[in-house]
């Protein structure tokens, strides 16, 4: 193998669950040294260059779909995510032998229709800029299919105007086969 993807690390909501990102800047407990006299930013750098040493490129995963109920942002920018008809967050889920399970730890971002777009997507694109000045080399991208395609080819540029050779991995788990023929013709690697 010639790469680390390491599940989401950022700081998580109440659930604690790896997908369920509080604060993108912080990092998740469970992945920080506390034995280390380094800050976890400073432990991401050095295992980052401790793969590229080993001719490793490092792969994090990029959570955009959805944030932490008990995310700030959600307070913060309330019209970044998607809202029922009584201005209640809606919650993200996913159908089980035929039924509709929302997944309550989770608020649904609204990145095609929020009518604060731009500040939305160049929120995700600092976010993305930051690590990649820490040494990532590629994304992993959780519920690719559930994020517009206009997106991923605005953040796919920038990211690969800023590190040439940036690797883009769309999840598609779920797909219908139309999704992945869309995400096909948006420049992801895999």
């Amino acid at each position: 193998f010639n790469a680390v993807w390491v599940n989401s690390f950022h700081y998580p909501g109440f659930s604690g669950s790896l997908y369920s990102p509080k604060d993108y800047y912080k990092f998740n407990p469970l992945f920080i040294d506390d034995n280390s006299s380094k800050a976890p930013a400073e432990q991401l750098k050095d295992f980052i260059a401790a793969c590229h040493k080993k001719n490793l490129i490092f792969l994090m995963d990029l959570v955009i779909n959805h944030t932490a109920i008990d995310c700030p942002l959600v307070q913060e920018h309330p019209d970044w995510y998607k809202l029922d008809a009584e201005g209640k967050v809606i919650n993200p889920g996913a159908m089980h032998d035929g039924v509709w399970h929302a997944w309550g730890d989770l608020a649904e971002v609204n990145n095609q229709d929020s009518v604060d777009r731009q500040n939305l997507w160049d929120f995700w694109w600092k976010m993305m800029l930051h690590y990649l000045e820490m040494g990532v080399d590629g994304f992993r991208c959780d519920m690719a299919y559930q994020v517009p395609g206009e997106l991923w080819t605005y953040l796919i540029e920038k990211s690969r105007n800023k590190k040439k050779g940036c690797l883009f991995i769309a999840e598609s788990l779920g797909c219908d086969f139309k999704q992945v023929q869309q995400l096909a013709e948006l420049k992801f690697d895999f």
